[in-house]
């Protein structure tokens, strides 16, 4: 097959596996909300439980039981998204032989009311399964590379309702390969890859949006509207807003580093962890009831809410939720950390907000894209999720915020510690 073809097929498999990801996706979200319904209302409310601690504590140390002996048992999983494209691009593949693994091992820490998001556990599946089908149409090598990555793509756009997200986070690791002077020749170049990327991304918002429909079940963050006030008292707070981003995003790293050495100590002990992380999630939930789960429906609440709550709480909470999100990680209840950091953004800005009295969300939007465009390093692939949860009017203080803070140096001892947003 010449090259023009090859391109042809590969626009169309990645369309497929869009659609086949997002399908994969659909039923793995429609079974986590199950299970996390089962466990977090129906059973509380018919036992008069509801926010108690006992039955909070009861649930997570029985999750981190389960998740320790699942995991000496099938080892860390699932593994991170820098782990997941490093090792396709280092050995031309994913195994693919253990996908059950992969879904219960990323639904287990879900359900059981980890501080995490779903993207890195199911990232590693859509990935394993796309390379399972194009083993079998014997593609390899580039061919296998831009499937993989077109899937996971899709996937990360539909887990976050934001199309662009994959794209972008994509082609930066093209950037990053260009940069490092990768000696494997392309097969094609970078506007034939971008519309790949699309394809896959059109391909797996399109069958969401559609079984959505015919079932239910949504994913991503809540919307802001439109209406906010930009004059020059907001602008005036600007440098202030993304300086005191900033220094969340150290707390963040310094959670993480502090998380990541409590892990390594426990590492051997794998149940002992996990049960660790359990009573710390309880301890949040019940103390701090917003910094449960990954925040998705949190930041809503918190959207119409917010102004119940005072700036001490509101502080409080987003640093709980960085701190819950890194020792679940470290600790062995695995998964994403993108959604926990943009709600403590979220709260953060709201707590600025309060205390100045500025437009919140102003606030919030500069807060929350100083604070991740910090920690991620990525000011484009920033923008380009957080505009899913705000509209295009705050394209300058999003933009702004997040080029300013991705440009302040990281400390050199925490530099490795925000790989897990990228």
């Amino acid at each position: 097959m010449n090259k023009q073809g090859k391109i042809a097929l590969i626009s169309i498999l990645a369309t497929v596996l869009g659609a086949i990801s997002s399908a994969v996706i659909w039923v793995v979200l429609k079974i986590m909300t199950l299970g996390m319904d089962l466990l977090w209302t129906i059973l509380p409310a018919k036992l008069g439980a509801e926010h108690n601690l006992v039955y909070m504590m009861a649930v997570t140390i029985t999750g981190g039981v389960i998740i320790g002996l699942w995991q000496k048992k099938f080892g860390l999983l699932p593994e991170e998204l820098p782990q997941v494209m490093g090792r396709v691009k280092k050995e031309g593949s994913y195994p693919y032989d253990n996908l059950h693994i992969l879904i219960v091992s990323a639904l287990l820490p879900l359900i059981f009311g980890g501080v995490i998001g779903p993207e890195a556990g199911l990232t590693g599946v859509i990935v394993g399964l796309c390379c399972w089908v194009g083993d079998r149409l014997k593609c390899k090598g580039d061919e296998l590379a831009a499937l993989a990555q077109s899937s996971m793509g899709a996937a990360l756009g539909v887990i976050f309702n934001a199309p662009f997200f994959g794209i972008v986070r994509n082609l930066g690791i093209d950037r990053e390969e260009e940069k490092k002077k990768h000696s494997r020749a392309r097969l094609v170049g970078k506007p034939v890859r971008i519309f790949i990327y699309c394809m896959g991304a059109a391909g797996g918002i399109a069958a969401f949006a559609g079984l959505g429909a015919l079932f239910g079940g949504s994913a991503g963050l809540p919307r802001f509207d439109a209406k906010h006030t930009i004059s020059w008292i907001q602008w005036a707070w600007f440098l202030g807003i993304v300086a005191a981003a900033i220094l969340a995003g150290l707390c963040y790293l310094f959670f993480a580093k502090v998380s990541e050495k409590l892990g390594e100590m426990l590492q051997n002990h794998r149940i002992v962890s996990c049960v660790l992380a359990g009573v710390c999630i309880a301890t949040g939930m019940y103390f701090l009831p917003l910094t449960t789960f990954s925040g998705e429906h949190e930041m809503g609440e918190l959207m119409s809410s917010w102004e119940e709550y005072s700036a001490k709480i509101l502080i409080l909470t987003a640093l709980a939720k960085m701190l819950l999100v890194n020792l679940c990680i470290s600790l062995g209840w695995r998964g994403g950390s993108i959604f926990p950091l943009i709600f403590s953004g979220v709260a953060a800005g709201y707590a600025f907000a309060a205390i100045t009295g500025i437009d919140p969300n102003f606030a919030v939007a500069a807060m929350t894209a100083g604070l991740y465009g910090y920690v991620s390093r990525k000011p484009v692939m920033t923008v380009a999720v957080l505009l899913m949860c705000f509209p295009p009017v705050y394209i300058f203080p999003l933009a702004g915020a997040a080029v300013i803070a991705s440009k302040v140096p990281i400390p050199p001892k925490m530099h490795e510690e925000e790989k897990n947003c990228r």
